[in-house]
């Protein structure tokens, strides 16, 4: 009798493990397009159990039924699926607008949340900027980014742009920001520097009058910027020195991501001016 009874307690401890026994659950993880991604972080909630996808956007994973799955990747929003009795979960994950203004572009091209940062920044997604078609990129700021003033020198296409932030600050010296493109500091005058009034010998040096070299920076093309960030004050790009006294717009070009996939844009654009 004894025997028969430790038998059956056995028996019912071991198949109690039984009910919550973990399985492979596979699947696989893609965009709204149906493109795979890979880098997609899968973690069983409150455990420690987690995976990443593959580049064909696979996953497997250990995880009880009853159990949520969850799906994590930058630039989307997070998806979470409660395991069942299926062996199989595929999961689409839906792009999300990402807030600019919580991580900002600080001196140096670093990266820094706003909120810890005792400077005054503002940044423009470049998708913004391209939108506008505009022959010189800078026209494209004015009611984009405060304390911005932007004065095209002319009404030429392509002419050259003043860029003024917070005010004036010097009568006689250039009142210019700094113009950093992926760390390094661009040459955005709107002379040219061998015709100077200077020039013992030159007998043309007031021709910077009559003629409109426009801006360095506008020979970028728009659809290769990712973000401008405008440093406002010498406090914001103290890190430049004094080239940035007037302040600094830092430039971050697109670079390659994996997970992303790829995207190809057509567009057409004609213009015509003409002086009567």
């Amino acid at each position: 009798m004894k025997t028969t009874v430790f038998l059956s307690l056995a028996l019912l401890l071991g198949s109690a493990p039984g009910s919550a026994q973990q399985r492979t659950v596979t699947g696989k993880v893609t965009s709204e397009q149906g493109t795979p991604l890979s880098g997609v972080t899968v973690a069983v909630k409150g455990a420690t159990t987690t995976t990443s996808t593959n580049h064909q956007g696979d996953y497997s994973i250990a995880a009880e039924a009853g159990q949520t799955l969850q799906f994590r990747l930058i630039g989307t929003a997070l998806a979470e699926r409660v395991v069942g009795t299926e062996d199989v979960i595929n999961v689409q994950l839906r792009r999300v607008a990402m807030d600019l203004d919580a991580v900002v572009v600080t001196a140096l091209g670093e990266t820094a949340a706003q909120r810890s940062l005792g400077t005054s920044q503002q940044s423009v997604r470049g998708a913004e900027i391209a939108q506008t078609q505009r022959e010189n990129y800078f026209n494209a700021l004015p009611g984009r980014i405060a304390g911005v003033d932007v004065t095209s020198t002319s009404g030429v296409p392509g002419s050259s742009t003043s860029i003024v932030i917070r005010g004036v600050s010097s009568i006689s010296s250039s009142n210019q920001p700094l113009i950093i493109v992926d760390g390094l500091p661009m040459d955005n005058r709107t002379v040219n520097t061998a015709l100077l009034a200077s020039d013992k010998s030159s007998t043309t040096a007031f021709s910077n009058r009559g003629v409109d070299f426009s801006n360095r920076a506008s020979d970028m093309n728009p659809d290769d910027i990712e973000t401008l960030t405008v440093l406002k004050g010498p406090e914001a790009a103290a890190l430049y020195g004094i080239d940035a006294a007037n302040g600094a717009i830092v430039i971050r070009t697109k670079r390659g991501s994996a997970g992303g996939g790829w995207q190809l844009r057509v567009g057409t654009r004609v213009e015509k001016t003409g002086l009567k």
